[in-house]
């Protein structure tokens, strides 16, 4: 919880460290960055804003925070006729084993799942909810 109110920078009062980052995820996600990309743009915040400041280094920073305050996610490939989930047994499988379709979009190269699922798990989340007295009180 201390995570999520720390100062982007000294003096900052419009954002939070946490809330900051999430908006910035929020920007990724809704139009499209790639990590890479991601990555460039938090280097070139970091250069503009003031010395010392918290912004992460790195797209994998930005998400890791996040889940540190158990808003992280879990990727799960799915079949893309949506007949299983590539996960326990099916965990190491490249087809699909009820219709037989790849798993991926082009096996032959770079193996980008054709389907994911994020499935975000409750646990830490009631576990973050009722940390504080607010957000319990709240509940």
């Amino acid at each position: 919880m201390k995570e999520a109110k720390r100062q982007l920078y000294h003096g900052c009062t419009k954002f939070s460290r946490f809330s900051f980052v999430v908006k910035l995820l929020h920007l990724k996600s809704y139009h499209r960055i790639p990590n890479s990309a991601f990555t460039e743009i938090l280097k070139l915040l970091a250069q503009a804003f003031p010395k010392p400041n918290t912004l992460p280094k790195s797209y994998k920073e930005a998400k890791n925070l996040l889940k540190e305050l158990g808003l992280g996610y879990e990727s799960i490939h799915v079949c893309f006729n949506n007949c299983i989930l590539f996960r326990k047994q099916y965990a190491n499988h490249d087809n699909c084993p009820v219709c037989g379709l790849s798993r991926w979009k082009d096996p032959a190269r770079k193996k980008i799942p054709q389907k994911v699922l994020r499935h975000f798990p409750l646990l830490p989340r009631l576990k973050r909810m009722f940390l504080s007295k607010k957000g319990a009180e709240e509940a």
